[in-house]
């Protein structure tokens, strides 16, 4: 898996990675960071590993919605919202990890059930 070869503390952890391996999202973030300073970019992920865009991405085709995990007015620690189609229908935990990526306190399969839920599926 492309995930398990990025390691976000090196200088350029994608100049052996060729574009063409990574989806359209992955790629268009790995440029936009590029861009400015600090790490490189590392796919957030569920509690269980699960890569969350490629989550949300099918959800939101599956059921006709926009799904978005942000936070509003937020310090560290604190809990963000869950919106299918600008509506709060739950809140989540994050935080960042050494490794440098965001982790949901939420397995992919709690997720897509509390997705269905919401939008009464």
């Amino acid at each position: 898996m492309i995930e398990s070869r990025i390691d976000v503390h090196e200088s350029d952890p994608y100049a052996d990675v060729d574009p063409a391996e990574l989806p359209a999202w992955w790629s268009a973030a790995v440029e936009a960071f590029r861009s400015r300073p600090g790490p490189a970019y590392a796919p957030p992920r569920f509690a269980d590993g699960a890569l969350v865009p490629p989550v949300i991405s099918r959800l939101e085709a599956t059921h006709g919605v926009e799904i978005r995990l942000l936070g509003v007015d937020v310090r560290e620690g604190d809990p963000w919202e869950i919106r299918v189609d600008g509506t709060r229908v739950a809140t989540i935990d994050r935080e960042r990890t050494r490794d440098g990526y965001t982790r949901y306190g939420i397995t992919a399969d709690a997720f897509e059930e509390l997705i269905a839920d919401a939008v009464g599926e």
